[in-house]
């Protein structure tokens, strides 16, 4: 936990390294049987244990890859890309902000319908959940020797490019994940 830092410097990390880490800190380790809300016990704490935050990572290299992790199936699902220009300004932003960071955008997307289910006032909840969950990512990137930085962005363009505004979702995080140069490690 000492060691944990934000890394500014980084280059790409292997797909395979940056899902393994999104596999061990959204995995469910348990679920509760016949549950209708889905709750499960995780690596971070969730508001009535319902993880309404979802992870999507945009590769940029290359293909421009979008892709949700489904931690319950295990699956990384590749998104369409419906419309460029918004996942452009996403890689824009993200390189203005940490023009040395190499590596790939992991957004959180948060349900709060989910949060809904079982609380009044759900928003706060959401919003706690992400800050969890970011500082989760945070820890268990250093454990993998990874570089990590939270970003000062929601990364709500991802919802327009990838056409998941009628789903009832909204941006609550943005972090930029690779390798820490070989000097730093």
């Amino acid at each position: 936990m000492e060691m944990r830092r934000s890394a500014r410097i980084m280059q790409p990390a292997p797909l395979r390294e940056v899902v393994n880490l999104v596999a061990f800190v959204t995995s469910p380790r348990s679920t509760r049987e016949s549950d209708p809300l889905g709750c499960s016990r995780r690596l971070s704490p969730s508001a009535g244990a319902l993880h309404p935050i979802d992870v999507v990572l945009v590769d940029w290299r290359g293909t421009r890859r979008v892709m949700r992790y489904n931690g319950l199936d295990h699956r990384l699902e590749l998104l369409a890309v419906q419309n460029a220009s918004p996942l452009q300004d996403l890689v824009t932003k993200c390189s203005n902000l940490l023009p040395d960071a190499h590596g790939s955008a992991l957004i959180l997307l948060g349900s709060e319908t989910t949060v809904n289910a079982a609380y009044e006032r759900p928003t706060s909840l959401l919003w706690r959940d992400a800050g969890v969950l970011l500082q989760t990512f945070a820890l268990a990137a250093t454990a993998y020797r990874l570089a990590f930085c939270p970003l000062g962005i929601l990364g709500s363009e991802i919802i327009e490019a990838a056409g998941l505004s009628e789903q009832g979702i909204q941006s609550t995080g943005a972090a930029i994940i690779g390798r820490l140069p070989k000097e730093a490690r």
